[in-house]
């Protein structure tokens, strides 16, 4: 099923019509075994809205405007837009130590002079994933208890690593600041005023309509389940539509209708932090990622993935162009790479990143010297030569990649029987020795250890 929009627009001096672009949505979704997808425009002041297929594989259900997709962590932009309200009417100064605010830090040394600008950039060191016994319902105030000295990853502000650690710190500095829980904030902060039809991604009302989630693998669509922790909602627990997405950014832009931050904050959350975030970005703000178009023109906006689900959020502040794509499959962030591609055929040439690092001819000079386990708190990759004098990675859950040579340190990873673009991973050098002493990959900071035992493995997140 495709519906829109019913016109056109001309679009860097090609005209779009609505048959073109639900075609290109249909077109696509058919290519990478995408049951449903949801696909919002916005250029020129028109928007521009298409949907497909179905809310679940093998069902009757068709996606449409009520139905909604899980976020995974583009809700992190969320969180940091209700931070940065707080920041607006003077609760908390962006430079200041969180733990004024988060009694549960007091008793932990290492998390004293994290700030919420370090917090917000992916700059705090904290570790991307920690969990706590298991559980699924838990609070934020008990997640954020239960924080160790161990869950420092680097020292604050040295460098990027995406830590969703970090997202929930900043969802439990909301709760103390607003004595509001971390999902009414949103609702009152932005949900309401911006008349976004959002809903929990995970442990939701039944009624709320939540797409099914897909795996793809060597052509087999299987639907699983959405599983999030309770207390990673500011990381990545908000669903919604392409729509929701739209006007989200929208009150982003200036003089954007519903603007929810003066023309001064918006600027700051699109201003690099001067930290590369290798493998995710052309830069970062607060928030949002930042990519650069053909022009060189920099445009905001996250990704988000979430057990078979995806989405991909872009704007481009100069001229106001929005674009928004939900898929329910694993697969659709190779569609968005595609989509990427197609939209600039038609005029619209949306920044990006996808990780496409040009291989240059190598050949490895010790595929020994980058073997062992690069651990970021409850993740650990693992890297191994294979029978072909190659390395291969893998993180204990079933995510197995290749490595090809891109560059000095630098690599290719592609995951195995799985239909996604390659991302790139470096691996950096202690200064004085020489030797490997860590691994950029996936955003994440992994430092390198020769052995580990006993490290609970869980998937890379979201």
């Amino acid at each position: 099923m495709m519906v829109g929009h019913d016109h056109g627009c001309c679009i860097g001096g090609n005209t779009m019509s609505l048959s073109r672009l639900t075609g290109v949505l249909a077109d696509l979704s058919t290519e990478h075994r995408i049951p449903g997808a949801q696909l919002a425009v916005r250029h020129r002041g028109e928007t521009y809205s298409a949907v497909f297929g179905h809310t679940a594989y093998g069902t009757s259900e068709p996606v449409d405007w009520g139905s909604r997709f899980p976020f995974g962590s583009v809700s992190k932009s969320f969180t940091a837009s209700v931070a940065m309200q707080l920041v607006a009417d003077g609760d908390i100064d962006l430079d200041e130590p969180v733990d004024a605010h988060v009694p549960e830090l007091r008793d932990i040394g290492c998390l004293h002079d994290v700030t919420l600008r370090q917090l917000l950039g992916h700059t705090s060191g904290l570790v991307s994933d920690h969990e706590i016994d298991g559980r699924q319902n838990t609070t934020l105030r008990r997640y954020v208890s239960s924080l160790q000295d161990s869950c420092k990853a680097d020292s604050a502000g040295v460098a990027f690593s995406y830590s969703n650690t970090g997202y929930v710190l900043v969802g439990r500095l909301i709760e103390c600041l607003t004595g509001m829980s971390w999902w009414d904030a949103v609702e009152s902060f932005l949900a309401g005023p911006l008349g976004l039809t959002l809903t929990p991604a995970v442990l939701s009302d039944p009624m709320a309509s939540i797409v099914t989630a897909h795996s793809v693998s060597a052509g087999r669509v299987v639907p699983v389940a959405n599983v999030l922790p309770a207390a990673w909602e500011p990381a990545g627990g908000i669903a919604g539509t392409a729509l929701d997405l739209l006007k989200f950014a929208e009150a982003h832009l200036d003089g954007g209708t519903n603007a929810i931050l003066d023309r001064d904050l918006a600027e700051l959350m699109r201003r690099p932090t001067g930290i590369e975030p290798f493998g995710v970005a052309h830069a970062w703000g607060l928030g949002w990622g930042l990519y650069l178009d053909s022009y060189q023109s920099m445009w905001a906006g996250h990704d988000g993935t979430l057990s078979g689900t995806t989405s991909a959020l872009r704007f481009d502040p100069a001229d106001g162009t929005i674009v928004a794509l939900t898929t329910n499959a694993t697969t659709g962030l190779a569609l968005w790479a595609d989509l990427v591609d197609k939209l600039a055929e038609m005029g619209i040439e949306v920044g990006d990143y996808g990780g496409r690092t040009v291989v240059q001819p190598g050949q490895w000079h010790d595929p020994a010297e980058y073997v062992g386990d690069y651990v970021n708190g409850t993740t650990c990759f693992r890297l191994r030569v294979d029978a072909q004098n190659l390395l291969s990675l893998d993180d204990g859950t079933g995510f197995v990649a290749s490595l090809t040579v891109a560059g000095p340190d630098t690599f290719l990873v592609h995951q195995k029987d799985v239909s996604t673009p390659s991302h790139p991973a470096r691996f950096l050098r202690d200064s004085v020795t020489g030797r490997i002493r860590s691994m950029q990959f996936s955003g994440r900071m992994s430092s390198f250890r020769t052995s580990i035992n006993n490290v609970e493995r869980i998937p890379v997140g979201i």
